[in-house]
């Protein structure tokens, strides 16, 4: 439960008569009678109910501390006093309980005991016309005084009504807090604390701090202020961690389950502007972001809701959709609700939920794309195969594993690798660990670009089979992950008419074979330099001449009419067949041969002989023991009277 109201209307004070517990803590709260950082204290009810009351202050300036203190709460107690009424600050309290979507609301008329029955109606209609266009019109409105404890009762009594209307939590395997203060007690190391948003925690367990993903180990937990071995969603908690300086789980960070929430830089977003703020928000605008615990600051990039051209503004009162690119990396979770304030002067402007807490960048192209998958993603009878469907088509080309997905979606939604495994033709496997997949439908973006590709390297190289598959990846904007690539190659071979031909990407009906004119022009080429034997001309000086096409030598190389001993230095296959033999015979009485004996069979240099001995061993036609080699499996294909 947390607490909303003008400042010095009574909060700290009736949560004092409700709980027993003081919230101002601090000196300067104490001595200036408001409360300027949230409060917290445990509150009995009858039923056995324990419900933690978050204590937050009413002053303007202090709007981000009461956005953290009524992040996840799940009942509002606002407090307005029957002498003051509804004040500026009670608006936008009230503001930021409906964007925050908090479920259920008890209004307390505070400091009821110092005014007549007369304005305690009035108090009490002026209140009711505060509610009467809001979620919570027929919200209970109850006299009461935190001095003298008048009322103190029926309040608890609603209270309890208000507990038993909530749904039941839904259970989540994640465990996330937002930290709303950070310190070092000597002996002890660093102390968070923060009221926990989802999951349970269990006494030296493990956890991430986010942004920056620290591994943090648990060495102690308290519960309003007593030991405790478990937590569980909504109990104000002090975690005393292990293997962190306190400096690096600074107010607005989380502590979450290792790996299963998201931190991200930009977020996409659903909002709405409040209907009383002064100016539409124009595109691109600077706000501050009020997320758990943290604010940082954002611009927004509008999306049509429709699925148009982006909007250059949105109007006070009407909803919008947008990727927020944050100044810094922030930590959250689809369906995280959210505030929006203006830079300066700071103003409530709105708030909205998280859409994609881990998006691609927004580009211009995609806005009516994205919009759209927004659509299924927030529908509310959407299955999980559609969402999961809709999430990999909105990270087009990228692939996205089990626990990618699950940071992306809700905490409640169901398990996405089944989702992904059911969600038919529409995602594609990719091998991994753990498994993970992409959207099927890129393959069509892919068709014309590869196309092209191919048909430019045919053109520009007709003797080789066709571009690298590699190359062919590389020519796709953006290039897709290789192994993305390699899982969506047979569907996109099929729907682009291409093969592949080894490491190779070809139209089908490509002959990489050249013309007679060219033919010719190689034919000449090898006879060059089978002329030398195994001494053969420098490749410069055989192809003088000769009107050579391009990648002629990679061709005669691909069907084994030359070899290429070294990068510079290439024989024909027959005069190396020749030297094969050569070799096998002497060989043939069993004796190794020695480089020395292989300078007497070839007739050739040191300065050549070692760049052929390499190839022979390479090619395994010999077999290296020390400084001796012997005939090797390689060796057949050379002595067999065909060379090619």
């Amino acid at each position: 439960m947390g607490t909303a109201g003008h400042i010095d209307h009574g909060k700290t004070t009736l949560v004092r008569a409700l709980t027993g517990v003081d919230c101002d803590r601090l000196d300067e709260e104490k001595q200036r009678g408001i409360t300027i950082v949230l409060g917290f204290a445990p509150l009995d009810l009858p039923g056995g109910l324990r419900v933690g009351v978050v204590d937050v202050p009413g002053h303007e300036r202090f709007v981000r501390t009461m956005v953290a203190g009524a992040g996840g709460v799940d009942v509002a107690l606002l407090v307005v006093a029957a002498d003051e009424g509804v004040m500026p600050q009670t608006r936008e309290h009230l503001h930021v309980l409906r964007l925050l979507q908090v479920p259920e609301l008890v209004v307390a008329l505070t400091r009821s005991d110092l005014v007549d029955e007369e304005l305690l109606e009035l108090a009490e209609l002026d209140v009711r016309d505060l509610l009467d266009d809001t979620p919570w019109a027929d919200a209970p409105v109850l006299p009461v005084s935190g001095l003298t404890g008048n009322g103190i009762g029926p309040l608890r009594d609603a209270l309890v009504e208000a507990v038993g209307r909530l749904p039941e939590p839904v259970s989540t395997p994640v465990f996330r807090m937002p930290v709303d203060r950070a310190f070092s007690i000597r002996g002890f190391g660093t102390v968070v604390t923060g009221t926990t948003r989802d999951g349970a925690l269990h006494g030296g367990g493990t956890l991430e701090v986010l942004p920056g993903r620290h591994k943090v180990r648990i060495r102690g937990i308290q519960v309003h202020g007593e030991d405790a071995q478990r937590v569980h969603r909504g109990q104000r908690v002090a975690l005393n961690l292990q293997g962190v300086d306190s400096k690096l789980v600074p107010a607005g960070s989380w502590l979450a389950t290792p790996g299963a929430v998201a931190s991200s830089d930009r977020l996409d977003v659903r909002f709405d502007l409040l209907a009383d703020t002064p100016r539409p928000l124009e595109n691109n605008s600077r706000v501050r972001l009020l997320l758990g615990t943290a604010e940082v600051l954002a611009t927004v990039r509008l999306m049509d809701p429709e699925g148009g051209p982006a909007p250059e503004a949105i109007l006070p009162g009407e909803p919008a959709l947008a990727q927020l690119a944050l100044g810094e990396e922030i930590g959250a979770v689809a369906g995280d609700r959210f505030v929006l304030r203006s830079e300066s002067p700071v103003l409530t402007l709105g708030g909205g939920v998280i859409l994609d807490p881990e998006p691609p960048l927004l580009r211009r192209r995609e806005r009516r794309a994205a919009a759209r998958l927004h659509a299924v993603l927030t529908a509310a009878n959407a299955r999980g195969t559609d969402r999961v469907a809709a999430l990999l088509e909105r990270h087009a080309g990228i692939a996205l594993d089990v626990r990618a997905l699950r940071r992306r979606l809700p905490l409640s939604a169901g398990d996405p690798g089944e989702d992904a495994a059911a969600a038919g033709d529409r995602v594609v496997a990719v091998p991994s660990d753990p498994p993970s997949w992409v959207w099927s439908g890129v393959v069509e973006r892919w068709i014309e670009p590869a196309q092209a590709a191919i048909d430019a390297h045919h053109r520009d190289h007709p003797l080789l089979d066709g571009p690298l598959v590699n190359e062919v990846r590389q020519a796709l904007v953006p290039p897709p992950e290789a192994r993305v690539f390699d899982a969506l190659l047979p569907k996109l071979s099929a729907e682009a008419g291409i093969e592949r031909r080894g490491p190779r990407l070809a139209r089908p009906d490509h002959r990489a074979e050249p013309d007679a004119d060219a033919a010719a022009a190689l034919d000449r080429l090898v006879e060059r330099l089978e002329e030398g034997g195994v001494h053969p001309p420098h490749l410069e000086d055989a192809a003088e001449g000769l009107a050579l096409p391009p990648d002629a030598v990679g061709w005669l190389v691909a069907r084994g009419r030359l070899l290429r001993v070294r990068d510079d230095f290439f024989v024909g296959a027959q005069s190396f067949a020749e030297l094969v033999r050569g070799v096998a015979a002497f060989m043939a009485s069993g004796a190794p041969m020695t480089p020395v004996d292989f300078k007497e069979i070839s007739g050739l240099t040191r300065r050549h002989a070692m760049p052929f001995l390499e190839y022979l061993d390479r090619e395994k036609v010999t077999v290296r023991r020390a400084n001796e080699r012997s005939l090797g499996p390689g060796a057949a294909r050379w002595l067999d009277g065909d060379a090619t």
